[in-house]
């Protein structure tokens, strides 16, 4: 059985001191017109270039761009689209973050945009690069749409601009996409909605690894939609609900998973021996039934955590890896 080591998406894009802050002063400088497009990028890739740096010396396998280009994870992927403007804020579930809301002004097209910025990442990696995007169902979920329909066809429509840009990722030499579903533990009786919205997003995904990740809740109760889901891997937040880990491990899967067992949201270090202890136990259990890999990653991004919080929580995944090693041998 193998074990993978993997950031699950966003990564905090600011540190302590002033090099740290750049990236926050490139981002105003461009709003008011001190700053090219050219420009920011220079800052932005450089900063790109870095937090990949930081999940390597981790000892990460799977590693992303920390979602550094991104403003927020509704905004960043819908203001690329035609039809689309940007509105106010809402709060992102029960984060202390706002997400800028996107307002539909017509019928939706294009993609968004993210080939380019994985492509970029990619020349900085010398790891696996994963993708992320945010899925057509939380995108719908969080969408002002007065008059272009329904949640469900709304996010159809955001499914076939998801399926143009999984078929551009490929192209751009991505391997593991992973798709975010936040809003569905939110809504659970939508599972149905999200497995057709998901099946018309993958239809020409190709060689991709599709991971569908869920967080912010508790997946238990949904747990058996999640394995009808056309999807390759399953990625679930360990850290929202007490029996999880014995859901996973009586009920199995047949695909890999990625297991959400660092808390994204606590600057408390996790418990080496406990999480271990856990994740053997899924991977026992999984191992039984023919499965060959689980990854190990964070509940969720890391953006709620400051910058150095964030790299120990890497590195504590790192350990529990080695504690298994020998705890096994």
């Amino acid at each position: 059985m193998q074990l993978t080591l993997a950031n699950h998406s966003s990564y905090p894009r600011v540190g302590e001191g002033s090099d740290a802050q750049r990236l926050r002063r490139a981002y105003a400088r461009r709003e008011t017109g001190k700053m090219t497009d050219d420009q920011f990028e220079g800052v932005v890739r450089d900063y790109v270039a870095e937090v990949i740096g930081e999940q390597e010396a981790a000892g990460l396998d799977v590693v992303t761009d920390g979602l550094v280009y991104w403003y927020d994870l509704i905004s960043h992927p819908t203001s690329r689209l035609d039809g689309v403007q940007i509105n106010g804020l809402v709060r992102f579930f029960d984060t202390n973050t706002y997400v800028r809301q996107p307002e539909i002004t017509g019928k939706l097209g294009g993609t968004f945009g993210l080939a380019p910025e994985y492509a970029a990442a990619k020349a900085s990696a010398t790891k696996e690069l994963k993708a992320v995007v945010t899925g057509p169902y939380t995108l719908a979920r969080h969408s002002i749409s007065k008059s272009n329909g329904d949640l469900s066809s709304l996010a159809l429509s955001y499914a076939e601009a998801l399926g143009s840009e999984l078929e551009a990722l490929g192209k751009a030499g991505a391997r593991y996409v992973q798709i975010d579903e936040p809003s569905l533990l939110r809504f659970p009786e939508d599972a149905e909605l999200v497995r057709n919205v998901l099946l018309r997003a993958v239809a020409s995904k190709g060689a991709l690894t599709i991971i569908l990740a869920t967080y912010f809740g508790d997946a238990a109760s949904i747990y058996g939609e999640l394995l009808n889901m056309p999807v390759d891997m399953l990625a679930v937040d360990l850290q929202y609900g007490p029996g999880i880990v014995d859901t996973i491990t009586q009920h199995g899967t047949d695909r890999p998973i990625a297991l959400g067992a660092i808390d994204g949201r606590n600057t408390k270090l996790d418990d080496t021996e406990a999480v271990a202890r856990d994740v053997d136990r899924i991977m026992e259990a999984l191992g039984s039934r023919g499965v060959n890999e689980v990854h190990l990653q964070p509940s969720c991004g890391l953006e709620f955590l400051p910058r150095d919080r964030a790299k120990r929580k890497l590195e504590r995944m790192r350990e529990i890896r080695d504690a298994i090693s020998k705890a096994g041998a």
